[in-house]
């Protein structure tokens, strides 16, 4: 027989509770993970976090190559909605 079969009552009862609030700690955290607002906060930083490393180089100047080109998208897509809503 091995040791834990000698174990008495209140040593299984102290072992059930321990794993019980082990196991209630963990759905906690579950559920903290896969809430919505947090998982759009993760999100967000995330994105905010690539954009500036995809923006600034490794010493933190703005890479005016890239914003050049970004803001180059932006201002052609503004003027193509602006002449789609003229010409209708």
């Amino acid at each position: 027989m091995s040791a834990k079969d000698n174990r008495s009552l209140d040593e299984i009862e102290m072992d059930i509770a321990r794993n019980r609030d082990s196991l209630a700690a963990t759905i906690d955290e579950l559920a903290f993970r896969v809430k919505p607002a947090n998982v759009a906060k993760r999100q967000t930083a995330e994105a905010k976090s690539a954009l500036y490393a995809a923006t600034h180089g490794p010493d933190g100047s703005l890479r005016y190559d890239v914003v050049g080109a970004a803001a180059g998208v932006a201002i052609l897509l503004v003027t193509v909605a602006i002449v789609r809503r003229v010409r209708r």
